[in-house]
């Protein structure tokens, strides 16, 4: 207001502001990038990351200057709002001290968050027919959807939230509580800046936490599935001593059961077409205290074929098995995760006559099936003889490892989203401080304690802390399920709540939001009765 009393132009004003974000954006990011491309030395020389050396690795100046010119552009863009208003600032403020436009203010939230909810709704309707329609990507395009919505009418949100906890807090017994809720409430757009990154965090981990944590879960199923056994034994023949074979693996420390089932080389005729294929002869009831699941082995009969989706077999076609003792033709059944084609043993008799054939043994073993020591030991057991055994735990623990990873990675993204959100809550709550210097100076000219005081800025940020973090982990949550749901068909992806990380995730949540109010709650109260009242 000063500048604009003296003459300075709105645009005069407005460069002002902008040159100010230009120059701390370029600092701010030529520190974080050489920060950053430091750590990355460090860690990577140091060896911890697996596979990668530091041969490996590569830092160009075109990353660099990349890095710098994105940061300092986001700066300006996050700016741009701040110094249009700044340029819009009345040359009466110098005077009277006094802003204008609160009511026009208050409607122009008013009207956003009507346009968020709007805006929220649409998106919804998105994501919903994203989730009908089997489609990730539009699902994906309706949650940001729904997040820049929310965004918009955070304002509203917030203070409807702050103002409900207000009224639970008497103003009798709990004073503190009560009067931090109404200096929320008084200044909702304030609130709101400082409530959507504690938001936006909460938004993304809770959604990557209900994917990761589904996919965990649902991991075991889907290799169930496609693998039902832990181990395989291939290449038993006719001339193999199979009761001393069951003898010697079930011998094996750690192997619980096994069972022989026998292989045919078979033609097959679809449609005209002929060539061969390799068809189990399976007993579910044999198998059963072996497989993992027998899920893929319903509806298996004496007139039915179950085979895998990589055998280009259409469901429901009629395929011609033959053998060398004659064909029967079978009714198939189309198995997406199945990796296998299978026939019941009365349909094998037709088909060789009771002639012996060639056999592979499915190996269960004790726990989930990701012991490596007790394939090593099966595959000592049978050394010096023909036979080839394959085990699905290299696969499982790559799985798994892989997952652990992820885990671990978004967890690091996290917390530096986290940190960020601290430094931004706590640079908001330093100029709440600020601001209302003269109100602190009252507070405790008329009684109250420095300790009160540092408990009503504390409370406020844990306030924001809370509604932002419920807000976010509740649409994030909802976000994750309905992008599973996208997926489940396609990849038998069951969704699962991770309750115990969500509510990890919001404790985190409220600890940031206390502690990015440390320093400020000192400031506000060192602040002296005397020098409050004698601010202007």
């Amino acid at each position: 207001g000063l500048l604009r009393c003296i003459g300075a132009s709105r645009r005069q004003v407005m460069g002002a502001v902008l040159r100010t974000a230009a120059l701390t954006g370029l600092i701010g990011s030529i520190l974080g990038a050489g920060l950053g491309a430091g750590a990355a030395v460090a860690l990577i020389r140091a060896g911890v990351i697996e596979d990668l050396g530091a041969d490996q690795l590569t830092i160009t100046p075109l990353s660099l200057v990349v890095t710098i010119a994105v940061g300092t552009l986001v700066t300006l863009i996050a700016v741009l709002l701040p110094a249009r208003r700044a340029s819009r600032v009345s040359p009466l403020v110098a005077i009277t001290g006094q802003t204008t436009g609160a009511k026009q203010a208050g409607r122009a939230r008013r009207w956003a968050a009507v346009a968020g909810a709007v805006i929220a709704l649409a998106g919804t309707v998105v994501t919903v027919m994203g989730a009908t329609g089997q489609e990730p990507y539009l699902v994906a395009g309706g949650g940001v959807v729904v997040a820049l919505g929310i965004l918009l009418t955070l304002s509203l949100l917030v203070s409807g939230a702050v103002s409900l906890i207000g009224r639970l807090g008497d103003a009798e017994r709990r004073p503190i509580l009560h009067l931090a809720a109404r200096n929320l409430e008084r200044n909702p757009g304030r609130s709101a800046a400082s409530a959507a990154t504690l938001f936006v965090c909460a938004l993304v981990g809770s959604t990557l936490f209900v994917g990761l944590f589904s996919f965990t879960s649902s991991f075991q199923n889907i290799v169930n599935q496609a693998s039902p056994t832990d181990i395989t034994i291939f290449g038993v023949t006719p001339q193999t001593d199979a009761a001393a074979l069951t003898s010697t693996i079930r011998a094996v420390d750690g192997v619980q059961d096994t069972v022989l089932v026998p292989s045919l080389d078979l033609t097959q005729t679809v449609d005209g077409r002929t060539r061969p294929i390799d068809v189990l002869s399976v007993d579910t009831a044999a198998i059963a205290p072996v497989v993992h699941s027998t899920e893929e082995f319903e509806g298996l009969d004496n007139n039915t074929l179950i085979v895998g989706a990589l055998y280009d077999i259409p469901d429901g076609a009629a395929v011609t098995l033959t053998g060398p003792a004659g064909s029967t033709t079978l009714t198939a059944r189309v198995r997406s995760n199945f990796a296998a084609a299978v026939i019941t043993p009365a349909a094998a008799e037709r088909l060789t006559g009771g002639a012996p054939t060639d056999a592979m043994m499915w190996v269960r073993t004790t726990g989930n099936g990701s012991s490596q020591g007790v394939e090593d030991a099966v595959r000592q057991a049978v050394r010096g003889q023909e036979l080839m055994v394959v085990g699905s735990a290299q696969g499982r623990d790559a799985f798994v490892n892989l997952l652990h990873r992820t885990v671990l990675t978004v967890c690091l993204v996290m917390a530096a989203a986290l940190i960020i959100s601290l430094s931004g809550l706590a640079n908001t709550t330093d100029i709440s401080v600020l601001e209302r210097t003269r109100e602190i100076g009252v507070l405790r000219a008329t009684g109250t304690t420095r300790p009160q005081i540092r408990r009503l800025i504390t409370t406020e940020a844990a306030l924001l802390a809370l509604v932002g973090g419920v807000l976010g982990i509740i649409v994030g949550t909802a976000l994750g399920k309905v992008g599973l749901a996208a997926l489940g068909n396609n990849f038998g992806i069951e969704v699962a709540l991770p309750w115990l990380p969500l509510a990890g995730l919001l404790a985190v949540t409220l600890l940031i939001g206390v502690a990015a109010s440390l320093r400020p709650a000192g400031r506000a109260a060192a602040v002296t009765p005397i020098t409050a009242l004698a601010a202007d």
